[in-house]
């Protein structure tokens, strides 16, 4: 008589994935994971591209579906073919880091609990006219039931078969992180035009969600149509629940829609009092009052909202923040107390959020500035050396370091021939480029000034800081003309802060 074949266990872990003309990012998705994951399953919606033959390159378990305008249809789709007791969902574009990968499959063998679905922060890397990454907290690990299932075309969630079944939510401190493609302007429209559409066709289906509004406003804000994304935000706020995520998100996509409006800075500010009101702790609406306080040159009112932000501030991980945002409140913090000449205590705001992130590159160059700003040649080397050796030029940075000390003191004839060795061994960072202007235009250098205000101007044309140096300058009647006030006036910029502080991200 035969013995049975015993069963195999079932696999621990399946990644799971619906994709759709994903060619370019579905291959460094499944390869982060491709040591963890006992099995692989990708459900593709509908790709032209060649999505699925990159798929059939990790794994056996690719399907072909049908896209019916329903995120949670193809979701759910997906989980028919999975047999796996744990399940992690990506998508196309994701990926998580080789360490924590191997740190997250220790977990789901040895510490999750079934009972439980569990949370990740995913990170989306800092656009190139963003002042910081962006995450958000989203279920991404949950245990394979039967009984759990996404709901909405749109947005769609697990929150209602979690909350029915009984199942806990913890958070987990691995991130996944997007593909910096997803700041590619293409993409980002191509998307906001779908999630308006779905948004559009659910809303007729079940009538108004505050989840819904805040979809469509999002996809509006992208697509450049303001008004009507401010309209969707009020809407949200009528149909949220207080004090719930949706409210906070409806909040910061009404004072991100109000920007450039006719109806200005006040309704944003009466806008970011209402939503004070509720979300009082809020870091990012504390920062955003901030800066719309210091647009008003209210700065001691303003001081006072970055400082709560660094001190109090609160963020909730499940809408989109900052990542960086109490590092971020600290620097506005001290910008607007340099703002009100109160650059001791700027400084010892600086000292005191470094000594809690000593890490913090922003930081250690704003307190570097500082000290250069005062002429304080030691301080600002000491804090120099704890710059790390992956920034560019460093050697050159130093040299250029150096030379705005001596700026800074006056010491015009050596600045200019520290300054200049500096920029001809290839130093382009901001703080030499901006000393170089001052003993350019301190000697009278206009066409000098304005080669390096070009150039400048080239490598970041969105900052602030150009514009005041090429305002100065357009002041002149022209390079021959050397009659400029040089010290005053441009000693008066660059003793100005120069990095803008932030109203409440917005993330697709």
């Amino acid at each position: 008589m035969s013995m049975p074949t015993p069963q195999s266990p079932a696999p621990r872990l399946a990644v799971a994935m619906i994709a759709r003309d994903a060619e370019l990012l579905i291959d460094e998705t499944l390869h982060s994971v491709s040591d963890i994951a006992d099995m692989i399953v990708v459900v593709d919606t509908g790709s032209s591209d060649t999505t699925l033959n990159v798929a059939n390159r990790h794994t056996p378990h690719v399907f072909a579906s049908r896209w019916g305008d329903d995120f949670s249809a193809a979701r759910n789709e997906c989980l028919a073919h999975l047999n796996a007791q744990w399940i992690l969902w990506l998508d196309a574009g994701d990926r998580i880091e080789p360490d924590e990968a191997k740190q997250l499959r220790a977990f789901i063998d040895t510490e999750a609990n079934s009972e439980t679905a569990y949370m990740m922060l995913v990170r989306t890397p800092r656009s190139e006219t963003g002042i910081a990454a962006e995450q958000v907290g989203r279920i991404r690990l949950v245990p394979n039931r039967p009984e759990i299932r996404f709901t909405g075309r749109i947005r769609e969630s697990l929150d209602e078969s979690l909350e029915s079944t009984g199942i806990g939510l913890e958070g987990l401190p691995w991130r996944i992180h997007r593909n910096v493609a997803q700041h590619d302007p293409t993409i980002q429209q191509a998307k906001a035009r779908r999630d308006l559409h779905l948004g559009e066709l659910e809303s007729r289906e079940i009538g108004p969600r505050s989840r819904l509004f805040n979809c469509m406003g999002e996809a509006l804000l992208t697509l450049g149509e303001k008004q009507r994304a401010a309209e969707c935000f009020r809407q949200s706020l009528q149909f949220s629940a207080k004090s719930s995520t949706e409210m906070l998100e409806a909040y910061y996509g009404l004072l991100t829609a109000l920007d450039g409006s006719e109806q200005g800075r006040d309704a944003q500010l009466s806008a970011c009092l209402e939503a004070l009101e509720t979300f009082p702790l809020d870091a990012q609406l504390l920062c955003a009052m901030g800066g719309y306080l210091q647009s008003l040159d209210r700065l001691e009112l303003a001081a006072r909202s970055y400082e709560t932000a660094f001190r109090f501030g609160q963020i909730n991980p499940s809408a989109w923040h900052l990542d960086e945002v109490r590092e971020i409140s600290a620097t506005c913090w001290s910008l607007a107390l340099q703002l009100q000449e109160k650059d001791s205590d700027a400084q010892t705001a600086l000292e005191e959020a470094l000594s809690s992130n000593e890490s913090s590159l922003r930081l250690r160059r704003l307190i570097l500035d500082l000290h250069v700003k005062h002429g304080r040649t030691e301080e600002a080397m000491d804090h120099f050396k704890k710059l790390p050796e992956s920034v560019p030029d460093r050697d050159a940075l130093g040299l250029a370091l150096g030379g705005a000390c001596l700026a800074a003191q006056q010491q015009w004839e050596d600045a200019l021939s520290q300054l200049s060795a500096a920029y001809q061994n290839g130093c382009r960072d901001p703080l030499c480029l901006r000393w170089l202007l001052v003993t350019h235009c301190h000697h009278h250098n206009v066409a000098a000034a304005r080669a390096i205000v070009e150039e400048w101007t080239r490598l970041d044309p969105s900052n602030a800081e150009i514009a005041r140096f090429l305002e100065m300058l357009e002041k002149q009647a022209g390079p021959e003309q050397v009659g400029i006030d040089s010290s005053e006036e441009a000693s008066s910029i660059q003793s100005k802060p120069h990095s803008e502080c932030p109203g409440p991200k917005q993330a697709a």
